[in-house]
């Protein structure tokens, strides 16, 4: 290096010295800088997050809140070991019998039967014709009602009866449709084809 380059040298590198300190930051303003650039994507995610987890759990109670009284989520009735047997309608009984047969039964409770009993007599005192379909004959006969989802089994006994009065419509059989008519009581009093108007159970 020349003599005559130093003042040059000293001018540009005083030159770049306040051109550095116009330019460069100070660490307190690039902390500052960092610190804010750092927050500011942030914060815009983080109130989306908030949002999210929010709507989360609300979701979340809303299940609980509706699964537990909208009659899908049903608790047994036996806890630890009480139990009332009144509490049910049913009662189904598997044993092993006397015979050493498996055998099964469906007991109803007294109550629910005493509550069907009168309602089905009230039903019978109000119905006159009953509609049904012969299903079955041998020593009595099977007739599928149309009116409810019931089997009328007739005995031979009331068979009898019925045909020694001339109740019974001769020439029935097996898929006829059949009136069934009854008294004030609901006992069946003639039994006779359901006619021509009447080919199917509901028309």
């Amino acid at each position: 290096m020349n003599k005559p380059d130093e003042p040059l040298n000293q001018k540009l590198a005083q030159h770049y010295k306040e051109r550095k300190a116009r330019t460069t930051l100070t660490s307190v303003q690039q902390k500052a800088l960092l610190k804010k650039a750092t927050h500011t994507k942030p914060k815009k995610l983080g109130f989306t997050l908030q949002l999210t987890s929010l709507a989360c759990a609300l979701g979340v109670f809303a299940f609980i809140v509706f699964d537990n009284n909208d009659g899908f989520n049903h608790a047994p009735k036996i806890v630890l070991n009480t139990i009332d047997i009144h509490d049910y309608s049913f009662i189904k009984t598997h044993e092993i019998n006397q015979a050493g047969s498996y055998a099964s039964s469906i007991t109803e409770q007294k109550h629910a039967l005493d509550s069907q009993l009168a309602n089905d007599l009230r039903r019978h005192q109000q119905r006159h014709i009953e509609y049904g379909t012969l299903v079955k004959v041998d020593n009595d006969w099977y007739i599928a009602s149309c009116n409810d989802e019931v089997l009328v089994q007739i005995k031979h006994s009331l068979l009898s009866d019925l045909k020694g009065k001339h109740a019974v419509e001769s020439g029935l059989n097996t898929g006829d449709i059949l009136a069934m008519a009854h008294n004030g009581k609901g006992q069946i009093i003639a039994l006779k084809h359901a006619g021509a108007g009447v080919r199917q159970c509901g028309a």
